[in-house]
């Protein structure tokens, strides 16, 4: 059930960010370009760019590499495919825990 909720949490988040990039992207002008679709890290950095900071030195801290190799190139991948993604895996493992549940039943 909380599996269940947050997928449906992430889907939501996945439709607003690509409604704001798609938005953003019919609103561009000559003036004021599209710079592209938001990433994992700009949603972060605009939900709470504190904690992203605070996050951030803390891996680099103590295992920079995880940050270098893996953390930073995850975080610039556009954020609408991993969030649905991420929505999908969570709605087939709560599937998946029902029909266990049932099959013990």
């Amino acid at each position: 059930m909380i599996s269940r909720f947050f997928g449906w949490i992430f889907l939501f988040v996945a439709a607003a960010v690509l409604v704001r990039d798609v938005l953003a992207w019919r609103s561009a002008t000559p003036d004021a370009e599209f710079t592209g679709p938001l990433s994992l890290d700009g949603l972060w950095s605009g939900l709470s760019a504190g904690s992203l900071g605070i996050f951030r030195a803390d891996v680099l801290r103590t295992i920079p590499w995880l940050w270098n190799y893996l953390l930073a190139p995850a975080l610039s991948l556009w954020a609408v495919p991993v969030l649905f993604v991420l929505s999908m895996a969570l709605f087939w493992s709560a599937r998946a825990a029902a029909a266990r549940r049932r099959k013990h039943h």
